[in-house]
């Protein structure tokens, strides 16, 4: 009896399920066409003011050699209040405010990112001056009411003169970004 008691033992943790994984992000994934818009429930000066901006890919876009430009604006209460384009190269997107000068983690809606293919678990890459890595992956997750599947969950951690900046971005498999710094995606519209 004492040696089938160590065997059952193994047996069971042989047979326990492995942990939950997600397939890995593909480029392919990210919705990327023109007309694509997405809205997001931000904080507003006052910080007490929440509005929604809308992120939207222009219809406009030029390719250069491999990449391809799409230009973007964010808008509140049909304002625009800021614009940009996104660089589609494989195997990486980059987001990029229009003024250039934006070069610091937390100045625009998903400035200076870059977002490098496949994502997975165990990615981590180079960006902007920093650093970008997965920190969570789950098959399933809820922002503002809406459920998700297969998100990946990412920091970003830029050096600053006053030090360390971190941001985090929490992107869906054909969604595309469904939080950012706290502001949630409220809905989308693909098209």
């Amino acid at each position: 009896m004492k040696k089938l008691i160590p065997a059952l033992l193994l047996l069971t943790f042989a047979c326990k399920k492995p942990a939950d994984t997600i397939p890995a992000m593909q480029m392919s994934e990210m919705p990327l066409k023109g007309g694509d818009s997405w809205c997001y429930a931000v904080t507003n000066y006052p910080p007490t003011q929440t509005d929604t901006a809308v992120f939207q890919i222009a219809n406009a876009m030029s390719v250069f050699g491999a990449t391809i430009t799409y230009y973007t604006t964010t808008s509140i209460k049909g304002v625009v209040v800021d614009s940009g384009a996104i660089n589609s190269g494989t195997p990486s997107i980059s987001y990029t405010g229009d003024n250039g000068v934006q070069t610091f983690a937390g100045s625009g809606l998903f400035d200076e990112w870059t977002l490098t293919f496949p994502i997975s678990s165990q990615s981590s890459w180079s960006s902007s001056g920093g650093t970008v890595k997965v920190i969570a992956s789950s098959a399933s997750q809820t922002v503002a009411g809406n459920s998700y599947n297969n998100v990946y969950t990412l920091l970003r951690t830029v050096i600053t003169p006053g030090g360390p900046v971190n941001d985090t971005m929490l992107i869906a498999p054909n969604v595309g970004i469904i939080k950012y710094n706290g502001f949630p995606l409220v809905s989308y519209h693909l098209q």
